[in-house]
């Protein structure tokens, strides 16, 4: 059975399309892995890794980064997947968005009233989340066009 979106069955000759669940999947488990590389290494360096929310401190743990290293990704692009059936243009649109959601969230480490070494290390967290999904999304849009 084919689908009648044509966005969903043109690929270019002689290559198959990537399987959208393998790079969202592959995505996430990367960011995972270099988010958690970047979280103890925050750590060995001496970033207290700790932020405070709504007046009490909230310390950031192995299983913070590893939700939303899976949680970001997954959304965004899958999003963008199911609107790109619709209109192709969203491929493009989801990763200009996402590359902006990334440098825009990655401000808010510094409005933070935390040490240089936890800005440093969530700054480059979100900066990697971001170019997990543009590239993630680069890889799929290719693979269909």
């Amino acid at each position: 059975m084919t689908s009648s979106i044509p966005a969903a069955n043109h690929t270019a000759p002689g290559r198959r399309a990537l399987p959208v669940w393998q790079v969202v999947a592959g995505a996430a488990a990367l960011a995972v892995v270099v988010n958690l590389i970047v979280l103890f290494i925050g750590d060995a360096a001496g970033a207290s890794l700790v932020l405070e929310l709504n007046g009490k401190p909230d310390e950031i743990g192995a299983s913070d980064v590893i939700f939303m290293s899976i949680a970001a990704p997954v959304i965004g692009i899958t999003a963008t997947v199911l609107l790109a059936r619709w209109k192709p243009v969203f491929f493009r649109v989801g990763q200009i968005v996402g590359g902006a959601v990334a440098a825009l969230t990655a401000i808010g480490p510094l409005t933070q009233d935390t040490d240089g070494g936890t800005a440093a290390t969530l700054i480059t967290m979100h900066l990697f989340v971001g170019f997990v999904a543009v590239a993630a999304l680069e890889a799929i849009r290719r693979s269909r066009v």
